[in-house]
């Protein structure tokens, strides 16, 4: 599995009999300034992993998403990984998934 998928992929696989579980990893400060996020997404501060990361359902599909899908989101879809969750991050994160909102 890719680590990464695109946000028209990830309305697909919300749409399918089996979505992932989408959790919204942006920073605080991003988060407190802009809470909307993607809907059905669970806010966890990337900061707080360690505490959080055990609490994902065995077997789990995640997505990870922060504002742009750069370094949080990266960083935490590897530390996931590291742990043997199935883990990807969106591309572009929540702009890029904002922007093709817009267009459809």
């Amino acid at each position: 599995m890719k680590k990464s998928l695109t946000p028209d992929e990830l309305r697909l696989e919300l749409a399918s009999a089996k979505p992932p579980l989408v959790i919204d990893v942006r920073r605080v400060d991003d988060h407190d300034s802009a809470p909307e996020g993607i809907p059905g997404a669970d806010w966890r501060a990337p900061v707080l992993l360690e505490d959080w990361a055990g609490g994902i359902p065995a077997k789990a599909d995640v997505v990870v998403y922060c504002v742009r899908g750069g370094q949080v989101s990266q960083e935490v879809q590897a530390a996931l990984t590291e742990r043997g969750v199935t883990a990807r991050y969106l591309e572009g994160g929540l702009a890029a998934w904002a922007a093709t909102e817009k267009k459809g």
